[in-house]
């Protein structure tokens, strides 16, 4: 008996000291990225929500390429974190679900592609508003699909955070 003791002690701790990552650590700064973002997207939408005319475009094409830029980089910190081959995604797309958010699993970090749509968003509206100037109901739109993706990145990277991941 005081063998077996002997035995499972130091394997029960041994195993304990192994606790398996389910995703990418959490990492502050891209937290406060997304928050400074979000801050910045809805500073912008606010801007522009009465609409826009093409020929005014010039005062708003800094604060796009800011935008964008500044979510790229968001995007690329996000998925260049090392992530462990099991991944907690699954759990993060329940939690998601549950308030009436669909993730794809596609194996991808969700924050990162959720500010890489988020990017590709903001630049079909730079594009448009650029060539024609963007409606307010245009404006209601682009918001509207950045909200989305905007709730899935700040959900799962507040995730990681309370999770202690």
């Amino acid at each position: 008996m005081k063998r077996l003791v002997g035995i499972l002690i130091p394997l029960t701790l041994l195993l304990s000291a192994c606790a398996a990552r389910l995703a990418p650590s959490y990492d502050k700064a891209i937290a406060d990225g997304l928050v400074a973002s979000s801050q910045q997207l809805m500073t912008h939408f606010a801007a522009t929500s009465a609409g826009t005319t093409a020929s005014s475009f010039a005062q708003r094409d800094a604060t796009y390429s800011s935008l964008i830029g500044n979510l790229d980089a968001l995007a690329l910190q996000a998925k260049s974190r090392p992530s462990p081959k099991v991944s907690v995604s699954d759990k993060v797309n329940k939690y998601l679900a549950e308030r009436g958010i669909n993730l794809s699993d596609t194996g991808e970090v969700p924050s990162a592609a959720a500010l890489e749509q988020i990017s590709i968003t903001l630049t079909k509206m730079r594009d448009v508003d650029k060539k024609q100037g963007v409606t307010a109901f245009e404006v209601a739109a682009f918001k509207g699909q950045v909200v989305i993706y905007l709730d899935q990145a700040l959900t799962y990277e507040n995730f990681l955070e309370r999770e202690g991941l």
